[in-house]
């Protein structure tokens, strides 16, 4: 089964995208090195060279490595060491997180969306998501950090290109007191004309993300529309996003319950004793890694 085309964005919706200046484009350094992590002919000279582009991003990737986060205790003096310390996908990881640290915290016009407990939220999720792929031993657990750290990728858009719909939307979950995720997407597709999944959906194809992130971002409340061979990925995402939620990091929307269903439950095979310590290493780990992107 080929992958899905997730995003059919209505017309109203298209046109104001269309009219908008445009979805920010990831860095030219961001896209090589996420094409080279995919080159199996590329070298560590090749993201040295690629990275050496944008001296700020270095010495940023170098700070991260470097960071008690990363374990690299102040012995990596450069890209190539960090390479050869960490692996070509861990730095992949940093210079995509960077990227979207600094989209997320970029100066913006005034609005209610609390970027500060979005991007909580978005650590939170990538972090969670990482325990649970190394409980699982999955083989895609640097994919699943990614895609959890972007799989709200689709509120910042409207947060930055619908901002009248996304202030009419704010408003009214005001007022909401309980509810479910289902209820909340309802909501934004009727005040937005799309949901924030279809957003996100929208990005990732306009990125050209690998198909591995793009799903997840996808499919994070719905893991049951992957592709069977990304199944693994959506339902861990999901998992993830719900157990941030319950941790209460980064809660944007209080009163909605995030319970992992059943089905995604048992794929993961966690006794439900585990759950509240995995929750609180991931709090514990959100400090340690926004210490890392110099965000106390």
């Amino acid at each position: 089964m080929p992958i899905i085309e997730y995003v059919n964005a209505p017309d109203a919706l298209g046109i104001k995208l269309a009219r908008a200046v445009g979805l920010p484009p990831l860095p030219h350094v961001t896209l090589q090195v996420i094409r080279l992590v995919d080159d199996p002919k590329a070298s560590t000279r090749d993201f040295e060279r690629v990275i050496a582009q944008d001296a700020a991003l270095a010495s940023k990737v170098l700070r991260m490595a470097n960071s008690p986060y990363y374990g690299g205790n102040g012995r990596i003096t450069s890209i190539s060491r960090a390479i050869a310390v960490l692996g070509l996908n861990a730095i992949r990881t940093i210079v995509m997180s960077l990227s979207f640290h600094a989209m997320v915290h970029a100066r913006n016009r005034k609005s209610r969306f609390n970027r500060q407990e979005y991007w909580r939220h978005s650590l939170a999720t990538a972090i969670a998501g990482r325990v649970l792929a190394r409980l699982k031993r999955s083989k895609w657990d640097d994919e699943i950090f990614l895609a959890g750290l972007l799989h709200d990728i689709g509120k910042l858009i409207a947060d930055q290109f619908l901002p009248d719909d996304m202030e009419v939307f704010i408003s009214r979950t005001a007022q909401i007191t309980s509810g479910t995720p289902e209820d909340l997407l309802h909501l934004e597709s009727k005040v937005l004309g799309a949901s924030h999944v279809e957003l996100g959906s929208y990005a990732a194809q306009k990125w050209n993300l690998p198909d591995p992130i793009r799903v997840g971002i996808a499919c994070h409340h719905s893991p049951t529309e992957a592709d069977d061979q990304f199944y693994e990925i959506a339902a861990i995402v999901y998992a993830a996003n719900c157990l941030a939620h319950q941790a209460e990091i980064g809660v944007l929307v209080p009163g909605i319950q995030h319970e992992i269903e059943p089905v995604v439950k048992e794929f993961l095979a966690i006794p439900e004793e585990q759950y509240e310590p995995i929750r609180l290493v991931v709090t514990k780990e959100v400090i340690e890694a926004q210490a890392a992107f110099g965000v106390v």
